[in-house]
């Protein structure tokens, strides 16, 4: 059943605690009632600023990307540029921020391509994606003291083989791409 109310899946809470602050994100336990056996179990979530990404493409047909060294993984990623939602700033200022920071490019057009859960089981975030239409190079690359970047313009045409061959491997920059593709596809219909 696809419609219809969904209230019976909805667990009600509690209450809410916060267990340990990391800067970067919060640790909160939350008591839920399950609506199926009236239960409370407790769950960890994550409390974590909006993250956002921006999809930069030139008038080459040229995706400007970023490599870096992802900490999680101990190894290189290939990735659009995108970081964390400012704080008092919206999606699309830190999206500007971000893709001059880490590419040393500028747009003019921005246009939000979606907003998604990055991790719904886990965090409470949301992740914004920009389309940046006619990216130019300003020269003022300055990424954060903590970030070693390389700037990387990848035809367009390529990426979803990049992607098949895992060459580009993160999941939320795959699902920024698959909306950006989508994006595309729809207008190439219209």
């Amino acid at each position: 059943m696809y419609g219809g109310s969904k209230d019976h899946l909805v667990w009600r809470l509690v209450d809410s605690r916060q267990d340990r602050s990391y800067g970067l994100f919060s640790v909160r336990i939350n008591r839920s009632r399950s609506p199926r056996t009236g239960n409370i179990h407790e769950f960890q979530v994550l409390d974590s600023p909006d993250w956002v990404a921006v999809i930069p493409v030139t008038s080459a047909d040229e995706l400007v990307m970023v490599r870096q060294y992802r900490h999680g993984t101990a190894s290189l990623s290939l990735e659009p540029p995108g970081g964390l939602v400012k704080h008092g700033s919206t999606p699309e200022q830190s999206g500007r921020e971000e893709l001059e920071e880490e590419t040393g490019y500028q747009a003019a057009g921005f246009e939000l391509l979606g907003c998604m859960d990055p991790m719904p089981a886990l965090f409470t975030n949301r992740y914004f994606v920009f389309l940046a239409r006619d990216a130019v190079p300003t020269g003022c690359l300055n990424p954060d003291e903590t970030e070693d970047v390389e700037t990387v313009l990848v035809p367009v045409a390529r990426v979803k083989e990049m992607i098949r061959s895992g060459e580009i491997s993160s999941s939320v920059m795959i699902a920024a791409l698959h909306l950006y593709f989508d994006h595309r596809d729809r207008g190439r219909n219209e």
